[in-house]
C-alpha cells in the first residue's frame, strides 16, 4: 500500500471518526441544553461530577490494555497480515478488561454504602459512578475497530447510543427523576455502544474464548507506558471538573464542562486524525515521518480556522445554554488557545509510540499532566473555571515543548514557512475581526477564506484535495465532482 493510500485511509476513517464525534457532541449540547431548562445547570455540573470520577477510576484500572490492543492490532494486519493474529490480542484484552472492571466497580459499590454522604459525593451518586466504572471493559471491542479502521461501524454505534441516552435521559429528567435520570442516560448509551460494537467485531474475529499470558504480557508492556501518563492526562482532564465540584459548585462546574466540552469538538478535528495515525505507522516499515508529517499538516489546516473563529465569537454557542452556563467563554477561549500545541503533541506522540519508544510517552504524559494537576489545586479554589482552563492549557504547551525536542532528535522535518501560514492566515482574520466585532455569519464567511489561502499558497495542495475527496466520497464521486468544479479549482492552483 503506498504513503497516500495510508493518508486516505487515515482521513477516510477520521471522517466517520470525527463525524461520530460531531454527532455525540451535538447530542450532548441539545441533550444538556435541555436537561438545563427543564432541571437547571446544577444538574449538568452534578452528572459531569460523576462521570468525571468514573473517568478516573477507569483510567486508573485499565493499565494501557487498549492502547497495547492498538498497536499490537496494526502489527498484526499491517505487517503480519493475519486477521487470527488480531482476534488473539482482542480476546485476551476483553478477558482482561472485563475482570478487572468488575472488581473496579465491586470496590465503588462497597465504598458507596460504607463511605457514601461523606465526602462530596452522595450515595447514590457513587452508586451511579461504580456502574459507569464497570461498562469501562467495552472499551477493547472500540479500539480494536478503531485500530482496523473500521470506524464506520463505530459512527453506526455513537447514532444509536445518542438516540438511546437522550431519549431516556431527557424522558426520565423530565418526569422529574433530576440527576439520576441524566446520569442513566449516560449509563444505557454506553452499553448500547458495548453491544453494536462488540457484534461488529465479533463478526471478524468470532467468539472465542481465548486468554493468553505471553500476549497479555506484550499488551501490557506495550500499553502500561501511556497508562501513567493517560492517567495522569484522565486526571489532567477531569480533575478540574472534580475539584470545582467539591470546592466551588455544581453550577461552575456545569458551566466549565460545557465550555470544555465545545473546546473538544475543535480539538478533535486534530487529536482523531493524529490519534488514528498510531495503528497505521505501526504498521508500516518505512515512510512513517512522512506519512506523519502529511496528516499533521491537513488536521493543523482543518483546525485552525474554526479554532480561532470560536476564539473570536465564544459565546455564540455557550448563549444557547441560558444565563447561567455562559460564564464559560473565557475558559472555552483558554482551552482553545492550546490547539495548536495539543494537535502537534498528538502527531509526535503516535510517531514516537509506532517506534516503539515508551519512555518518551511516559515522559511526555509527566511533564503534560502533572502541572497540570499542581495548577488545579493552586488556581481552581482562586478562579474557579477559568483557573482550571489555565492549568489545562499550560500542560498542554509544556508538552509540546518537550516534543519539539523529541521531534528534532528524529529529524522530523517541518517546513517552517508552511506552519507560519497556517496558523497566521486565520490568527490575522481572528484579530481583524476581533476589533471590527462583525456578525457572527459575516465573521464565518471571511474566517473560512483561511481555507483558499491555503489552496493559493499550496499549503493543502491538489493532491491533498484529492486524497481527501477519495477517502470521503470515493473514486467516482471525486472524478465527477471534480469535473463540475474544474473551472473554479483550477485557477486557485495556478
Amino acid at each position: 500500500m503506498s504513503r497516500e493510500s495510508h493518508v486516505g485511509k487515515v482521513i477516510s476513517s477520521g471522517f466517520w471518526l470525527y463525524l461520530s464525534t460531531i454527532i455525540s457532541n451535538l447530542q450532548g449540547f441539545f441533550y444538556w441544553l435541555i436537561i438545563s431548562r427543564i432541571a437547571g445547570g446544577s444538574v449538568v455540573g452534578t452528572v459531569s461530577a460523576i462521570v468525571g470520577l468514573s473517568s478516573l477510576i477507569s483510567g486508573l484500572i485499565s493499565l494501557g490494555i487498549t492502547t497495547g490492543l492498538s498497536r499490537y492490532t496494526g502489527l498484526c494486519i499491517g505487517i503480519k497480515k493475519s486477521n487470527e493474529c488480531a482476534s488473539e490480542y482482542l480476546w485476551t484484552s476483553v478477558y482482561f478488561s472485563l475482570l478487572i472492571y468488575i472488581i473496579g466497580g465491586i470496590l465503588v459499590f462497597i465504598y458507596s454504602k460504607f463511605f457514601g454522604g461523606a465526602g462530596s459525593y452522595s450515595t447514590e451518586e457513587l452508586t451511579i459512578a461504580a456502574l459507569l466504572v464497570f461498562v469501562g471493559f467495552a472499551g477493547s471491542f472500540t479500539s480494536f475497530l478503531q485500530s482496523l479502521l473500521l470506524t464506520k461501524y463505530i459512527f453506526i454505534s455513537v447514532v444509536a447510543a445518542a438516540i438511546f441516552k437522550f431519549t431516556l435521559g431527557v424522558l426520565l429528567v423530565y418526569f422529574g427523576y433530576g440527576w439520576v435520570g441524566a446520569a442513566l442516560g449516560y449509563f444505557v448509551s454506553t452499553v448500547v455502544q458495548f453491544v453494536i460494537n462488540s457484534y461488529h467485531s465479533l463478526k471478524i474475529t468470532g467468539f472465542k474464548i481465548y486468554f493468553s499470558k505471553d500476549k497479555l504480557k506484550e499488551l501490557l508492556r506495550a500499553g502500561i507506558p501511556s497508562w501513567l501518563p493517560g492517567v495522569i492526562s484522565t486526571i489532567g482532564q477531569w480533575f478540574g471538573v472534580i475539584l470545582l465540584y467539591g470546592t466551588i459548585g455544581s453550577l461552575e462546574t456545569g458551566s466549565y464542562f460545557i465550555a470544555s466540552q465545545l473546546a473538544n469538538v475543535v480539538l478533535n478535528i486534530s487529536n482523531i486524525l493524529n490519534g488514528l495515525l498510531l495503528p497505521v505507522l505501526s504498521g508500516l516499515s518505512d515512510g512513517r515521518k512522512r506519512v506523519g508529517s502529511r496528516v499533521f499538516r491537513i488536521s493543523l489546516a482543518l483546525m485552525l480556522p474554526v479554532s480561532f473563529y470560536i476564539m473570536v465569537y465564544p459565546t455564540l454557542l455557550l448563549d444557547i445554554f441560558g444565563k447561567e452556563l455562559s460564564s464559560g467563554s473565557i475558559p472555552l477561549v483558554i482551552l482553545l488557545f492550546g490547539s495548536i500545541p495539543v494537535a502537534f503533541s498528538g502527531f509526535v506522540s503516535s510517531l514516537v509510540y509506532a517506534y516503539g519508544d515508551y519512555l518518551t510517552i511516559l515522559k511526555s504524559g509527566l511533564i503534560t499532566n502533572v502541572p497540570r494537576v499542581i495548577l488545579y489545586f493552586i488556581l481552581v479554589p482562586k478562579m474557579s473555571g477559568i483557573g482550571a482552563a489555565i492549568s489545562f492549557t499550560t500542560g498542554s504547551y509544556l508538552g509540546a515543548l518537550y516534543l519539539l525536542y523529541i521531534a528534532y532528535k528524529l529529524q522530523v522535518q517541518f517546513k517552517k514557512k508552511e506552519i507560519a501560514i497556517l496558523i497566521s492566515v486565520p490568527l490575522i482574520f481572528s484579530v481583524l475581526l476581533f476589533f471590527v466585532r462583525l456578525s457572527w455569519y459575516l465573521g464565518m464567511l471571511i474566517m473560512a477564506s483561511s481555507y483558499l489561502i491555503y489552496i493559493k499558497e499550496k499549503i493543502v495542495t491538489k493532491e491533498d484535495l484529492k486524497e481527501i475527496s477519495r477517502a470521503l466520497l470515493g473514486e467516482e464521486r471525486t472524478s465527477l465532482l471534480y469535473q463540475k468544479m474544474r473551472p473554479i479549482l483550477e485557477p486557485l492552483f495556478e
